[in-house]
């Protein structure tokens, strides 16, 4: 057991499918999460494979190509400890019932969890604040 727990967990911290991305440059960036976001959102897709990942990292330039001011203290930036410590997932086109679940799966993970629109209805998932 200990073996398929040490594998399941080198797995959600290494690997995201291309079916649980937006886009190719999400994937590109999933190493760039923190590993607990990483480790977490990995269980998830294991129970519900539609989900998607929309964001990760990001940079004042993609603020300005989304038309959106800057927000100097988002936790889609790099942090101090070198990791990015917010998520973006898919809300639309999904039942309503699958996104009260994911809410309260990250939720009872401890993480802070906020649906809102951006550019785009979606679920911001995020490490708490110190």
């Amino acid at each position: 057991m200990l073996l398929v727990t040490a594998g399941f967990t080198v797995w959600t911290l290494l690997y995201i499918s291309v079916d649980n991305v937006k886009s190719g440059e999400i994937k590109a960036t999933y190493q760039s999460l923190h590993p607990l976001l990483r480790l977490s959102a990995g269980t998830l897709f294991m129970v519900d494979a539609s989900s998607v990942i929309t964001d990760t990292a990001r940079t004042p330039e993609d603020y300005t190509r989304m038309g959106l001011p800057t927000n100097e203290s988002s936790l889609h930036f790099r942090q101090d400890d070198g990791y990015v410590h917010a998520l973006d997932l898919r809300t639309r086109s999904r039942a309503e019932w699958r996104n009260q679940l994911t809410t309260m799966w990250f939720g009872v993970l401890g993480f802070k969890t906020l649906r809102h629109t951006g550019t785009a209805d979606h679920l911001h998932v995020s490490l708490p604040s110190r």
